[in-house]
């Protein structure tokens, strides 16, 4: 058994995906426990156990990542170590930090704070028969404690979204940009799944970020890029989903969901690959629908967004 320093945090962190440079020249020098999301982890999980045995701390981000703050489903890792350790958690909230390394870069003084809130006491088993539930009920709880803890304006920028779908519009152009009907075994079987994956920056980060990978068309649809530049991104997407890492979409989207956008991908490469052959134009618009609940107004987003880094 590894022996902790107890006044030390450990912290849980991902090796799905490289992390960027500078967080990892971070967590290099710190040092963590290795997940790899998606899969069951048990070293993992039996190492923080280790840690919470020996009275350490072990840091967790209650939603599993920080690719999309306060829209993500509950992860149950937080609860399930709080239920078999029987450790209380300390709900944290971190405001300031976005922009705050590149203006540190840039010898400025960023804002940063940290929020201690109270002490949430152990998971209490319930219904054996229920247990996924109550584990995600609590997995829930330390998320709203996290984020009541952030500064106003900060919980504000993360706006409750309802009523969120997704379509996705494509059109076809000849030469003289006359419309040209889409092949029946060409139309796209999945386009809502699609559509929500072209509105996930923060994952489409993953590919171009972390993974360098030139997949710029997906991000920038509405400048028109060539069938064969969609083409070849899509290609590049989908070889790590089919090789590298494939849980990345199940993890964040579960199984089914997950599985639909790469069907989706592969139905966009086919017709892109068509559409490159056959000297077309392709235009693909996903289009995003939602209400934000304070405003009590509805968005339509066509435009795709930009992933805003969490430093």
């Amino acid at each position: 058994m590894a022996v902790y320093t107890p006044w030390l945090v450990e912290m849980i962190g991902s090796v799905d995906v490289p992390h960027e440079k500078v967080n990892g020249w971070i967590i290099d020098y710190f040092g963590f426990i290795p997940v790899f999301r998606g899969r069951m982890e048990r070293l993992a999980m039996k190492q923080a156990l280790e840690v919470l045995a020996q009275k350490g701390i072990i840091g967790i981000f209650p939603e599993g990542g920080i690719w999309d703050a306060g829209g993500m489903q509950p992860q149950t890792g937080v609860a399930w170590l709080s239920e078999k350790s029987g450790a209380p958690v300390l709900p944290i909230a971190f405001g300031g930090t976005q922009g705050a390394l590149a203006a540190a870069f840039k010898f400025k003084r960023p804002l940063l704070t940290m929020t201690i809130g109270e002490t949430i006491s152990p998971v209490a088993p319930g219904d054996k028969k229920d247990r996924h539930t109550w584990l995600e009920q609590y997995a829930r709880q330390v998320m709203d404690a996290v984020y009541s803890l952030l500064p106003s304006d900060q919980r504000q920028q993360i706006q409750q979204i309802e009523d969120e779908q997704f379509e996705l519009q494509i059109s076809l152009l000849d030469t003289e940009n006359r419309p040209i009907e889409n092949p029946s075994h060409l139309i796209i079987q999945h386009p809502v799944a699609l559509a929500k994956f072209l509105h996930r920056p923060g994952i489409l980060k993953i590919f171009r970020s972390n993974l360098h990978l030139p997949i710029a068309a997906l991000q920038t649809l509405a400048e028109r890029p060539s069938p064969t530049q969609i083409a070849s991104a899509t290609q590049l997407v989908l070889e790590v989903l089919q090789t590298s890492n494939p849980y990345l979409l199940s993890y964040r989207f579960g199984p089914r969901e997950g599985e639909a956008m790469q069907l989706g991908l592969q139905e966009l490469l086919a017709l892109s690959q068509w559409a490159a052959g056959e000297n077309l134009t392709l235009h693909i618009d996903p289009i995003r629908r939602f209400t934000l609940v304070a405003e009590n107004r509805q968005v339509v987003q066509i435009q795709q967004g930009e992933f805003k880094d969490w430093m």
